[in-house]
């Protein structure tokens, strides 16, 4: 039983709500007065999502990422935090510090803040969790459920960086260029979601979206599910940063579809 059987399974049954979208979606929705309000939550594990040779601060600023680019794919822009802090006991201590150091300028840095959480230790490795609210406008969220027949296919930014940055943070494009390789083991541990500007032009044009987290095939496919439309890509369309293309140079039988499917990308499919 995978992820999206699991929720469907034994979650979906509880989210009752018009909101929650019986969990087919990255956000929940709660209206209000001046707007609406969505939510969204998302966990890393070490060794899942991070490695445990990673700088702290670098855990810290992906763990807001991967929540900020929910809420901008949705149309919305962040607002409160809550964090969940699981600190493994073996682990110094003195790391808190620059987590949370990191934590606070990440979160200013998307204008948003934290309002609570919770911490404990456990015997297993680091997990961190944040509940991360937006506000979008009176349309609400761009739900996936939204696409057409005949919408265009838009992404906001490069595609495979985030799976060519975990193979050059574990060591294995040894033949690119060292300074490639750190350039993409950065985007790895430190992704890089669209502008908060563009929470507005999904908003404004989007009639359907997704975050790109788990490849670009899988999360098109997301929503062409939901909507009930058949979604086209052309690779050829697919945008690329120059090291990936230097990559498909120096490793020109390298399997390509992996920059699709790897996912880490957070980008944003509309």
């Amino acid at each position: 039983m995978d992820e999206f059987e699991l929720i469907r399974t034994f979650f979906a049954p509880l989210a009752t709500t018009q909101g929650a979208d019986a969990l087919r979606d990255d956000v929940a929705e709660i209206a209000t007065g001046d707007g609406r309000l969505i939510v969204t939550t998302d966990a890393i594990v070490e060794g899942v999502h991070f490695l445990a040779s990673d700088p702290i601060e670098t855990v810290a600023a992906k763990l807001v990422r991967v929540n900020v680019s929910d809420i901008i794919a949705k149309g919305g822009r962040p607002d409160g935090a809550l964090l969940s802090l699981v600190w493994p006991k073996g682990r110094d201590m003195g790391e808190v510090a620059s987590f949370a150091g990191r934590l606070g300028r990440e979160l200013s840095l998307w204008g948003a803040h934290l309002l609570g959480g919770d911490t404990t230790g456990t015997s297993g490795k680091l997990t961190l969790s944040m509940t991360l609210l937006g506000r979008c406008g009176p349309r609400g969220p761009v739900r996936r459920s939204g696409a057409k027949p005949g919408d265009e296919v838009w992404v906001t930014g490069a595609i495979g960086d985030g799976w060519l940055g975990l193979q050059a943070a574990q060591g294995r494009l040894k033949k690119m260029d060292a300074t490639d390789r750190e350039i993409l083991a950065g985007r790895y541990r430190i992704p890089q979601p669209p502008p908060l500007a563009m929470a507005k032009i999904v908003s404004d044009f989007g009639n359907a979206s997704i975050d790109v987290s788990d490849g670009l095939v899988a999360d098109a496919g997301h929503i062409a599910e939901a909507s009930g439309v058949e979604l086209v890509l052309d690779w050829m369309d697919i945008p690329l940063s120059d090291e990936a293309r230097r990559w498909l140079e120096v490793y020109p039988r390298a399997e390509m579809a992996s920059l699709f499917t790897g996912g880490d990308d957070y980008q944003t499919l509309i």
